[in-house]
């Protein structure tokens, strides 16, 4: 932890302590421990001062000795980029802590200046103004290049000024959304609650087909994020949260971007997604193709209407090019839209949504959608077919749970729709007798799927888990899955996760074939294949060497029901070296990442993340974790796979400081 950190956290809890107000924050989850209590006491203190003192100084232009403190510790605690690059989730406690405390400061700032009695968001310079004082705090707590900081205030800024007119919420409940535990508080007024028809099954999903010679051969793409403006050569290493777009340079003290991609903050450039169309229409017999979304790149800040919808049909023209005779089923990534992330419905203003897109959409995805697939498509992006007698596709538009979807913080009751018409359709297709394949972007499990929905989500998954064959998600980037249990623990599915083409951040690219039992679809095997980005680029003229990197039934287990992957798990608790070499092939062996290796810390995570279909329902993830403790204390021999110790200074030891000073105080 850095010193600043350190320092920060000490001022806001000791304040706290000495009014005697940790223990009892209004709407802080009972079920906090004492130091997660004090933390997030700290940083509603500390994001109170730094409101008033930097309203003060942006109507004054004095800056208050108070504010120069808070300044000096918070701009310099945080890293720039991670914070933009990696889910909240993963981040380390000092960027959570920054993050959630700037969050709440932010929307004080902005709510307080709309409300003021000086009414600087309320008169006819009110976008002007507003631009100001958000570019000023993000120059002054250094969160990203003004660059960046002013693009996605231009992008994003109409939306969350209509947000911010209409909504009743504050900063508390708006920010605790965030995945971010010391952010939570309790909120009903976001409850959601979707009317379920029929009966949970009781015990958990057992159910194995056997393969045949008919099973069908299914390609998995997911997060190609092609970058048209892609350097080979130019910077890899920048400030902003993508790189590889600028001309390295002459003084530069790295090493220029690979013509393949690039392990660091950068996209995929055309010609990696061409050799790899010509990769698996040479090497595999495919019956159709899922395709989970995210075609544009990472740069958010500078995105068009226009060149998302024009990079959305070249990738289209790639795949109708290379696969002319194999039906495509496409689903929205969150990339999609512009700006980034942001979905609404039909109850928001004509000039706020995203109908352009779901037109657009359609026009390319209607050469293999049937008709009916129209309507649910140019009005939410989401759609439903029959693939063969008794089988079903179903692909949902997943913004609906994105917390970077600014409409979920103006009326989270806008999912609702959706979730209930996915539901109708299960039971629709219970009814029939159909087995149903469901392509979502966002695994529900993820932390930046909103908890409320994914709750509801769950639900539904559970009670229909007799007729949900395979669900197959994209988003993380990483070659994973997830168990979804019921709330009694019962497995009842699993999500299957693709990875991603790109290489954003630190992995090889990669895609996945799927073996599905040709009645009921379900998953029998799948076989995931990469190139290594490290050798591709030492010989940027010659084409990439595609590998399979392993088959998932002959490394791991043959017995793909949910049940089958519980058992997995509890194997993979029981035998580190089996979790070690599921880490290696999540990351897809890429070199950055094995070089740094999976500590204990990581090995938690790892099975973790596996255990959770919702990201604040950790049940089965703490039985997991109880056993793997055992399991690494009982080795006898140091891991030799190479894994570097990482050391992490934590709260806990700051904070039992600080309670003793409680009573000292």
């Amino acid at each position: 932890m850095d010193r600043e950190w350190s320092l920060l956290l000490l001022l806001g809890v000791a304040s706290l302590l000495a009014c005697g107000h940790a223990h009892n924050l209004p709407g802080v989850p009972s079920s906090f421990s004492t130091e997660e209590r004090l933390t997030a006491a700290s940083s509603v203190s500390v994001a109170e001062e730094i409101s008033q003192e930097f309203l003060k100084y942006l109507r004054t232009g004095v800056e208050s000795p108070r504010l120069k403190e808070l300044g000096d510790e918070l701009r310099t605690s945080h890293s720039q980029k991670d914070i933009f690059t990696q889910s909240l989730v993963d981040l380390s406690a000092a960027d959570q802590y920054f993050t959630c405390t700037i969050c709440r400061a932010t929307v004080n700032v902005i709510g307080r200046t709309f409300t003021g009695p000086n009414g600087e968001l309320t008169g006819p310079n009110r976008d002007q103004n507003a631009k100001k004082i958000m570019l000023s705090f993000c120059d002054y707590f250094n969160i990203q290049t003004q660059e960046v900081c002013s693009g996605l205030f231009d992008l994003n800024w109409p939306i969350l000024d209509y947000i911010f007119n209409e909504t009743i919420a504050e900063s508390r409940s708006i920010c605790s959304m965030l995945p971010i535990k010391i952010c939570q508080v309790q909120q009903p007024e976001f409850s959601l609650n979707v009317t379920i028809v029929g009966e949970t099954p009781n015990e958990s999903n057992y159910e194995l087909a056997e393969h045949s010679d008919n099973d069908y051969l299914v390609l998995h793409l997911t997060d190609i994020h092609y970058d048209p403006e892609y350097k080979s050569g130019g910077l890899a290493e920048c400030k902003e949260p993508m790189c590889c777009r600028d001309d390295l340079p002459a003084d530069a003290n790295t090493t220029g971007a690979g013509h393949w991609s690039d392990y660091r903050d950068c996209d995929t450039p055309k010609h990696l997604i061409v050799n790899a169309f010509e990769q698996i229409k040479k090497e595999h017999a495919l019956d159709w193709i899922y395709h989970t979304g995210d075609v544009p790149p990472h740069n958010v800040w500078s995105t068009t209407r226009q060149g998302n919808m024009d990079m959305l049909t070249e990738i289209d023209q790639l795949l109708a090019e290379h696969f002319p005779k194999v039906p495509i089923y496409p689903c929205l990534g969150n990339h999609e839209p512009h700006p980034a992330n942001v979905f609404g419905n039909a109850e928001i203003p004509d000039a706020l949504r995203v109908d352009w897109l779901y037109q657009h959409v359609w026009s390319l995805w209607s050469k293999w959608l049937p008709k009916e697939a129209e309507a649910t498509v140019r009005r939410g992006g989401y759609y439903t077919l029959a693939l063969r007698e008794g089988q079903r596709i179903v692909a949902l538009n997943s913004m609906d749970c994105y917390l970077y979807n600014w409409w979920l913080f103006y009326d989270g009751s806008i999912v609702l729709e959706q979730l209930q018409w996915f539901h109708d359709t299960l039971l629709a297709a219970e009814k029939a007798g159909e087995r149903v394949q469901v392509l979502t972007h966002i695994p529900s499990g993820d932390g930046d799927c909103w908890t409320e929905w994914s709750r509801e989500y769950n639900r539904i998954v559970a009670r229909f888990s007799r007729v949900i064959t395979g669900i197959y998600n994209g988003h993380t980037h990483k070659d994973e899955m997830n168990v979804h249990y019921t709330e009694t623990g019962l497995a009842m599915a699993v999500s299957w996760n693709g990875g991603s083409l790109t290489t954003f951040s630190y992995k090889n690219p990669n895609y996945r074939i799927y073996r599905l039992h040709a009645k009921t679809l379900q998953v029998l095997d799948h076989h995931t294949y990469t190139i290594n980005l490290t050798e591709a680029n030492l010989k940027p003229n010659e084409p990439p060497t595609w590998k399979k990197e392993y088959e998932f039934g002959e490394t791991f287990t043959k017995n793909t029901s949910a049940a089958g992957i519980d058992q997995l798990l509890e194997d993979m608790a029981k035998k580190p070296d089996l979790l070690r070499l599921f880490w290696r092939y999540k990351m897809t062996e890429a070199d950055p990442k094995l070089a740094a290796g999976c500590d204990e810390r990581c090995l938690n995570s790892t099975i973790c993340r596996i255990a959770t279909s919702r990201w604040n329902e950790k049940q089965r993830c703490r039985q997991l974790q109880a056993t793997l403790k055992q399991s690494l204390e009982n080795e006898k021999q140091p891991q030799d796979d190479g894994a570097a110790a990482l050391t992490a200074y934590s709260l806990a030891s700051v904070l039992a400081l600080l309670t003793a000073l409680r009573y000292l105080l």
